[in-house]
């Protein structure tokens, strides 16, 4: 009797066929996978940016609406949370209110804050948060009031950064102390009355981040200037 079953399969073509279609939809839908992965990113540090920002207007209202300093003193020593005794800054003085180091941690950035473990000026505490603070509100020797800030709904007082020692972001981009545009192209911001918002921030022809002062309604300033 002949046999009835017949053996059934792929041929090369077809399955050649199956393996392209596969990677047509992974390179589909991988750049839709990896942009809900920095979506979830983002919404992560925009409420450590808030977080901050609340912490920085909890602060002046308990030192006489005065902002905290940007710098360091080599005499003004603090404990951080993990017991050494090191440099204060505004990172530490800011770090009772919202009591969390993961809070000074963006998601995307690969820089960690476990605090310093030596007074070296090499090895100061904030060489690894990922935020910087406006360094034209946060004066080292005499820093201003909330009163001083003329329009703080529009004024800068903290963004994602980067840099070796980001302790402040200055209008002008600096080899160290900048805006970061690592969610998206865009950074997250916070502003002086404690709001938060993502921009996107572009880069000129050197390839540089360029802060958003071009942006309307955003200011540097205390006096609203951009």
């Amino acid at each position: 009797m002949p046999n009835k079953h017949k053996l059934s399969g792929f041929t090369l073509i077809e399955l050649l066929v199956v393996i392209a279609i596969i990677a047509i939809l992974a390179s589909i839908l991988f750049p839709v996978f990896a942009r809900a992965r920095e979506n979830a990113r983002r919404a992560s540090c925009m409420s450590n940016v808030r977080q901050l920002g609340l912490g920085f207007m909890q602060y002046t209202q308990d030192y006489d609406e005065k902002y905290p300093k940007v710098g360091f003193s080599a005499t003004d020593y603090v404990t951080y949370p993990n017991g050494d005794t090191g440099y204060n800054s505004w990172i530490l003085r800011i770090y009772p209110y919202v009591n969390s180091m993961d809070v000074f941690n963006c998601p995307s950035n690969d820089k960690k804050w476990t605090a310093a473990t030596s007074v070296s000026p090499t090895n100061r505490v904030n060489s690894t948060v990922s935020y910087g603070a406006n360094m034209n509100l946060l004066n080292v020797s005499d820093p201003i009031s909330m009163a001083q800030v003329e329009k703080p709904s529009q004024t800068i007082m903290l963004a994602d950064s980067e840099g070796a020692t980001t302790y402040g972001i200055y209008k002008t981009w600096s080899s160290s102390r900048y805006i970061s545009d690592r969610h998206l192209d865009g950074a997250n911001l916070a502003f002086a009355d404690g709001h938060a918002k993502w921009f996107r921030i572009a880069r000129d022809s050197n390839d540089r981040t360029v802060t958003p002062k071009e942006v309307q309604g955003v200011y540097w300033y205390a006096d609203g200037t951009q």
